[in-house]
């Protein structure tokens, strides 16, 4: 893998981990690819029974790397080409993924948690779509999970809000399955992943695609249309303000266009 990326398997649990701690987890170019990297390992290694995708640190992960920019012209291509193939990796490969979610999943750290199968929350972890605060839309099919799960006028003010999502709330709309005490995060992913390592390889597989099929069918074509209007907001100058704003630590003035 890479640097930003840790990967290991164990007993037929491969583990990965999104290990840029310092900047909690947030995806810059090397993350990205070392992701699908990893996703693509996990889903074609024969050994491997159940994955789990955790973040390093006190973050599963706080979305985009805003510090990398956001170029207007390269806004689809990321999306389409470098979040996508793993995106699609965790919700399609043929084993059960466990997102093991601690503190904050935001941005596309809230896509990628969405795309497993299944999510184990700490008890002080969220999720939030912070994306209106920069001018932008969700991304990474959450506008059609976030829909799904808790309805189109929830999704919408989560939207535009970037309020949060506590885990015990997740768990509520079906966001996450279990929420535990964050000194047991671990303990309580591992065992679960441990308990669907003794189950049969090729009933989990079914159950999951169809599963997948009936209620996710659109998430290949979700992806693309959020890519489509992130790319056409991504040259907006009020995206341009709502980033100088994140980094100069004040309110954004925005003026729509």
């Amino acid at each position: 893998m890479t640097d930003t990326i840790a990967y290991d398997v164990n007993d037929g649990i491969a583990t990965i981990t999104l290990n840029r701690p310092e900047s909690l987890n947030a995806f810059n170019r090397e993350m990205r690819h070392g992701l699908n990297q990893a996703t693509e390992q996990a889903a074609n290694d024969q050994s491997v029974r159940v994955v789990v995708l955790r973040g390093a640190g006190r973050a599963f992960c706080s979305g985009a790397d805003l510090a990398e920019g956001l170029p207007a012209d390269q806004v689809k291509g990321i999306i389409e080409n470098e979040f996508k193939p793993a995106l699609m990796n965790l919700a399609t490969m043929p084993k059960p993924v466990i997102a093991s979610v601690r503190g904050a999943a935001a941005g596309i750290g809230a896509s990628f948690a969405f795309a497993c199968d299944l999510t184990v929350m700490s008890d002080g972890a969220f999720f939030m779509m912070p994306f209106a605060m920069i001018g932008l839309v969700p991304d990474g099919g959450a506008t059609m999970q976030l829909v799904r799960a808790v309805g189109q006028r929830k999704a919408y003010e989560m939207a535009i809000e970037g309020t949060r999502l506590s885990a015990q709330d997740a768990a509520e709309y079906g966001l996450a399955n279990r929420v535990v005490l964050d000194a047991d995060l671990e303990t309580e992913t591992m065992e679960w992943a441990k308990s669907l390592c003794d189950k049969a390889p090729l009933a989990l597989a079914s159950t999951k695609q169809v599963v997948r099929d009936v209620a996710l069918a659109g998430l290949d074509q979700s992806i693309s249309i959020e890519a489509e209007v992130q790319a056409g907001l991504a040259a907006s100058e009020d995206c341009a303000e709502g980033i100088r704003a994140f980094f100069e630590k004040r309110p954004p003035v925005y003026r729509g266009r």
